[in-house]
């Protein structure tokens, strides 16, 4: 099952890392046709804010679709249908 569900985030994940640039911005609708063609947006990504947490600890949700590209859920927006992702900055307390 874990392996199925990595398979159907792993969209995301392409998605962001070829097309992103600092700050990506989908709607539901695209998320939708980009990246679940098959299956649509889960129910609860369109109603849960909790959905879109950055946390990796709950692969039933996309945060590690977008986690693994390098990107976390800067802005959700449920009632306007619409995320912000912003590119995490890998050395940002390195000096």
């Amino acid at each position: 099952m874990a392996k199925e569900r990595q398979k159907k985030y792993d969209s995301v994940t392409h998605y962001l890392t070829t097309n992103g640039g600092s700050q990506v911005t989908l709607t539901f609708t695209q998320f939708d046709e980009l990246l679940f063609p098959h299956s649509g947006l889960p129910k609860t990504a369109r109603t849960d804010i909790d959905w879109w947490a950055n946390d990796h600890k709950h692969p039933e949700k996309g945060a590690y679709g977008w986690l693994n590209a390098g990107y976390q859920v800067a802005q959700v927006n449920i009632e306007k249908e619409y995320i912000v992702f912003n590119k995490l900055l890998k050395s940002n307390w390195i000096f």
